[in-house]
């Protein structure tokens, strides 16, 4: 009988101390304003999300912006990821990501994956790769949980 009363108490104890944890993080947690995304914004807010920030070391992404103003597509900015780290320009890319600029009205901090869900729902999402879906998998296992909001 005394077993089980210590092993209550210690349970308790427990199930208190991680509510207690609960509160205190989300009281102390201020919330995260919503910045609307543009080219002159894009490297900074971007270099500062979490799915940046998980890149393995060494991969390199790139996301290019297009338009199809004239009736062809033409190019409008370029920016390579590499882990915590976003710049405008051009680079060899483990994946190219090749978004129409219409999308760019509506990105923020906070919806970056639904527009890009939406955007390969509206078929105006391009991914390309020479890596084979093995390598894929291998080299970006640490980014599983982003696998929908990349497209994949």
């Amino acid at each position: 009988m005394m077993i089980i009363l210590i092993i209550t108490i210690a349970v308790s104890g427990l199930i208190i101390k991680n509510k207690d944890k609960k509160s205190s993080s989300s009281s102390n947690s201020t919330p995260v304003p919503t910045i609307n995304i543009n080219y002159t914004n894009f490297a900074d807010v971007l270099s500062g999300s979490s799915l940046v920030g998980t890149l393995p070391k060494g991969s390199t992404l790139l996301l290019r912006f297009y338009n199809f103003n004239s009736g062809k597509r033409e190019w409008e900015k370029s920016y390579v990821m590499k882990r915590g780290l976003v710049v405008e320009g051009i680079s060899e890319a483990d994946i190219t990501f090749i978004l129409h600029s219409k999308y760019l009205d509506t990105l923020t901090n906070k919806n970056f994956c639904s527009v890009i869900k939406t955007a390969k729902e509206n078929g105006d999402l391009s991914i390309e790769t020479a890596l084979s879906k093995t390598a894929l998998l291998w080299e970006f296992k640490s980014m599983y949980k982003y696998r929908k909001c990349l497209g994949f």
